[in-house]
């Protein structure tokens, strides 16, 4: 299991076909639209070679409903309980460092079903700004969305 850490990897809240799942993964691979941003360092000057990206999305540049069972099959290893992440977060509190307080605050919520992503990463990537055209895509805290059942986060940290 890939453990949470802010500047590499996201937790994600996923929805598809009615099931809530969270995955731990490497921040690059939940960029949805990757066409807008190889699109965008092609502009800068910059060249990405689909070979390079993470093989989780080799030929899925563009994810939305019709090939979300596909790349969530990729990205099966790096799903994680309610419960794994509950006991993996209460053994990184530390009074002495902070870090455990951005590496497990969830990142995304992406809800394939209804085509909604969702951010909250503090970071420079803009996730909101990588969402397939139909989508509803916006920067915001969606703890309270979760249902209740599936919150690992102690809520007097966050």
């Amino acid at each position: 299991m890939l453990m949470p850490d802010s500047t590499e990897s996201l937790i994600v809240a996923v929805i598809y076909e009615n099931q809530f799942n969270w995955y731990v993964a490497d921040k690059e691979v939940w960029y949805l639209d990757y066409n807008k941003r190889i699109k965008l360092f092609r502009e800068q000057g910059y060249e990405i070679k689909e070979e390079y990206i993470d093989d989780e999305r080799q030929e899925l540049l563009l994810l939305d409903t019709s090939n979300a069972d596909d790349f969530l099959s990729r990205m099966s290893k790096y799903k994680v309980t309610t419960q794994q992440l509950k006991s993996l977060l209460e053994s990184s509190i530390s009074q002495e460092d902070d870090s455990w307080r951005y590496d497990y605050n969830p990142s995304l919520f992406i809800d394939f079903d209804r085509k909604v992503l969702y951010s909250s990463y503090t970071e420079a990537a803009s996730y909101e700004d990588y969402a397939p055209k139909e989508w509803k895509s916006e920067y915001k805290n969606f703890k309270s969305i979760i249902p209740n059942n599936k919150r690992y986060w102690l809520n007097q940290y966050f």
